[in-house]
């Protein structure tokens, strides 16, 4: 949140003051850091239409509000600094503990944080959170922000609680420290929560009464600025793990769309048959019946026959379509039951929670394809041997992959 001093502490990872800092929000845009042969500073629109920015270039969906809020700092530093080239750290600005949702947020904002938020997140090598002790709870954006932008980068942030040579004593400590693990224990959907560091930005005045180990939060404050700097190492595997992740989401979401496909090609198949079965088999019988000189008929009681039988084949299709649709519509609404019929047997001996925390993600993206498609009998169905190749490239490829990414990390010899 705000407050936090998260620009205190990249002007100290720096080394320089390149951020302005203060008890009131101080930066409302997104701010890319990174060290260069010499100093400048570019806007949003400058970064996002520069040719050797290609990977920004997906923010421009955001619109030209979020553009204006988005500017990136070449730094020349000094010769023993410790932040090394071609590593980019991006100050974002505060959450705002206001009760807000995703659509609300782009109206206050002018564009949609949360997912402007979820954009970085998943490009990120390393995510700080950093909260202030006098307001560690979690509320309005940063709820969203956690639950929605966060969803599936656990292993990427690190969760700070700064500031901390603010408070007096151990007691107060306790409480900050107790209510931030409560707020994240209600948010992070995990049984146990990530560890949180506590530390405190050097150079602040410190209390001469205060009681609390601040030797110790130094040595934390050490290790998140080590974590910092090791992030090219966790590189290859953070873009391991969200391989492997898209591939599972891409088999959760094959499979769901696949099945609900299936099912509705089936109900569209018994529709047809109970069609011609209600109005093809009486017809057939009533001609046998006139060819056979069974039953006599005039020419205008044919006539009127024929005019009702169209208008009743026609009510019938009516009917019959209107309840295809309707069945569509319920295969829709009951994405959650569908998925707990695919993987009922990963819920047999335990909870599944990571099968459970994928849906999550997924979901939205099922809904989006069904919702866009104008009949779902017209996607195209994904046969078992396709799904069972993921499964495969999940066991062997993946795994292979972090072989060499441990090859890579270790020093050569």
């Amino acid at each position: 949140n705000h407050s936090s001093g998260k620009s205190t502490f990249i002007n100290r990872l720096m080394g320089l003051e390149v951020q302005e800092t203060g008890v009131a929000p101080t930066d409302d845009g997104f701010t890319i850091l990174e060290r260069y042969e010499e100093c400048s500073t570019e806007d949003g629109p400058t970064v996002l239409g520069c040719p050797e920015n290609r990977p920004f270039r997906e923010l421009r969906r955001f619109g030209q509000t979020f553009s204006g809020h988005l500017r990136r700092k070449r730094l020349r530093l000094t010769e023993n600094s410790t932040m090394p080239v071609g590593l980019q750290i991006v100050d974002t600005p505060g959450m705002i503990d206001l009760p807000a949702s995703s659509q609300n947020s782009k109206s206050g904002r002018g564009y949609n944080f949360v997912e402007v938020v979820r954009w970085w997140a998943k490009r990120a090598d390393l995510i700080l959170l950093l909260f202030d002790p006098d307001k560690p709870g979690t509320t309005g954006e940063t709820l969203d922000v956690l639950t929605k932008s966060l969803a599936g980068q656990n292993h990427k942030f690190l969760v700070v609680l700064n500031k901390v040579d603010k408070l007096d004593n151990s007691v107060d400590f306790a409480r900050a420290y107790g209510a931030l693990a409560w707020a994240l224990s209600k948010v992070i959907n995990r049984k146990d929560i990530p560890q949180i560091y506590t530390m405190f930005n050097e150079g602040f005045a410190t209390a001469t009464n205060n009681k609390l180990p601040l030797d110790a939060f130094s040595k934390k404050r050490v290790e998140v600025v080590q974590e910092v700097l090791r992030v090219k190492e966790r590189h290859n595997d953070n873009i391991i793990t969200s391989l492997e992740e898209t591939m599972r989401q891409i088999e959760m979401v094959a499979a769901v769309v696949t099945a609900i496909s299936l099912r509705v090609k089936w109900r569209l198949l018994q529709v047809r048959l109970c069609g011609v079965a209600i109005l093809v088999a009486p017809s057939l019988i009533l001609l046998k019946l006139v060819n056979n000189d069974v039953l006599v008929l005039e020419t205008w009681t044919l006539a009127i026959a024929a005019t009702g039988y169209v208008l009743t084949c026609m009510g019938v299709v009516s009917l019959l379509w209107e309840y295809f649709r309707q069945f569509q519509r319920l295969q829709c609404s009951s994405l959650d039951a569908t998925f707990e019929e695919i993987y009922a047997e990963h819920f047999i001996h335990d909870d599944g929670e990571d099968f459970r925390l994928r849906w999550h993600v997924a979901r939205p993206r099922v809904s989006n394809i069904l919702n866009s498609s104008q009949c779902i009998v017209a996607l195209p169905t994904i046969q078992p041997w396709e799904l069972a190749r993921i499964w495969d490239s999940l066991g062997q490829d993946v795994w292979y992959l972090r072989q060499l990414a441990r090859l890579i990390r270790q020093p050569a010899k």
